[in-house]
């Protein structure tokens, strides 16, 4: 009777502490998707005051700054930002932000009714000669539609699509997109604006009535927020990193709360923040949450010029992104450099049968991991495999994303630095 009270109370704390992961991490991916932060972007400062939650919850972990240095990391980069409301009517129809359209990120401005001028297949030599013809046409206002979703070759339509940026130089210009559309960080500020439609609500009316105002900053102040959990080794470290900033808003309206990618790896670094101060490691934890990932791996490259501590003292590195659910495993980027690791890892996973596969990925250089590996630092970048397809859209809410295996994936992450 005894043995089976101890079970029963084992199961329970298991249980209760699986929960308490998973129940956690929808707290922090709740507040990091809220309206309060603007999708955590360069809108509205969305992407400091996210810097500043997660300050405030390491600092209620227990987790400290790095040594000497503050938990904020500051540095500077170049964002094309559209802070004020857009619209978009195409004939008499007002177009949904998000929905209907996307504004191309780097787009400048525009505002008055312009005369819809289509370009296709049928008329692409008559109406359109190449982008040197555009500065000769006639100053009334145009706009120009590529529809060219009738031509399945992909390269024909990169060759057309780049006439199109082109044309950005002269003329604002609608591209017509049949296949997912995913909105991005702007570097640079063109003269007139690409608006990307969704074949199902564009049609060839007579007029499009804009009104698209973008405002570049360039030397925009963000930070990444680098915390310190210190292990018996303290001078040899394991650095896990996540990216918190998001694409934020386009216009008033439209805001990418980024819940996947990446509230949910975010919320997997603080979850194991909490497991790591209550279980001291053998190796230091360095916590990096990096800013500028969407603006091209910013703040990670300038974390590994800028580094807090001396690269050549990590033993490895874990970046998280893509947490929402693992339904189907786990990738792994840098399984096919690192085998040993990779093994270790399929092995840990093997045994305790935590998820149902764990996938080798070779090198690349789409997240925060990359300029470690080019510094000669064993990383990993991990994301999951499952049915949360919501990326770099207006559908990447909290509520489409279940975190389903979140407590696995942790579990197998943190088996895993045990090992190293």
């Amino acid at each position: 009777m005894k043995l089976l009270v101890v079970f029963i109370a084992l199961i329970t704390l298991f249980t209760n502490y699986s929960f308490a992961q998973q129940s956690y991490a929808k707290v922090i991916i709740d507040s990091l998707c809220s309206e309060h932060y603007d999708g955590r972007g360069y809108v509205n400062e969305g992407d400091n005051r996210a810097a500043d939650f997660i300050i405030r919850e390491l600092e209620a972990i227990g987790v400290t700054p790095f040594k000497k240095k503050p938990f904020a990391q500051p540095y500077r980069l170049n964002v094309n930002t559209f802070p004020y409301p857009i619209e978009v009517v195409l004939g008499d129809d007002t177009l949904v932000p998000g929905a209907d359209y996307l504004v191309n990120s780097s787009s400048g401005s525009a505002q008055g009714e312009f005369e819809l001028v289509e370009i296709n297949s049928e008329n692409l030599q008559t109406k359109f000669n190449g982008v040197a013809d555009l500065s000769l046409q006639s100053t009334t206002q145009k706009i120009f539609a590529f529809n060219f979703t009738d031509v399945e070759d992909a390269k024909k339509r990169n060759e057309i699509m780049s006439f199109a940026y082109k044309a950005m130089k002269y003329f604002p210009v609608i591209w017509v997109e049949k296949n997912k559309q995913m909105y991005s960080v702007g570097r640079r500020q063109m003269n007139y604006p690409l608006i990307s439609i969704d074949s199902a609500s564009y049609f060839a009316a007579s007029t499009v009535n804009l009104k698209i105002n973008n405002a570049y900053k360039p030397q925009y102040l963000t930070k990444n927020v680098i915390g310190f959990i210190p292990g018996k080794k303290k001078r040899k470290y394991i650095v896990l990193s996540a990216h918190y900033d998001h694409l934020g808003r386009m216009g008033t309206d439209a805001m990418f709360p980024g819940a996947n990618d990446n509230a949910s790896g975010v919320a997997m670094l603080l979850s194991m923040a909490k497991h790591f101060m209550a279980n001291k490691p053998e190796y230091s934890i360095v916590l990096c949450f990096f800013s500028g990932e969407e603006a091209g791996l910013e703040g990670s490259k300038y974390f590994v010029q800028h580094p807090y501590i001396k690269l050549k003292r990590i033993q490895f590195v874990l970046n998280i992104d893509i947490m929402g659910g693992a339904e189907d495993g786990i990738t792994v980027v840098n399984g096919t450099k690192h085998e040993e690791a990779f093994n270790s890892l399929v092995a840990i996973n093997a045994e305790k049968k935590y998820l149902k596969r764990v996938k080798k990925r070779g090198p690349t250089a789409n997240s925060d991991h990359y300029f470690f590996s080019q510094s000669g630092i064993p990383a990993f970048f991990i994301y999951s495999m499952g049915n949360v397809k919501n990326y770099h859209d207006i559908y990447d809410t909290a509520e489409n994303t279940p975190l389903n295996e979140f407590d696995d994936v942790q579990s197998l992450l943190i088996d895993f630095i045990k090992a190293r």
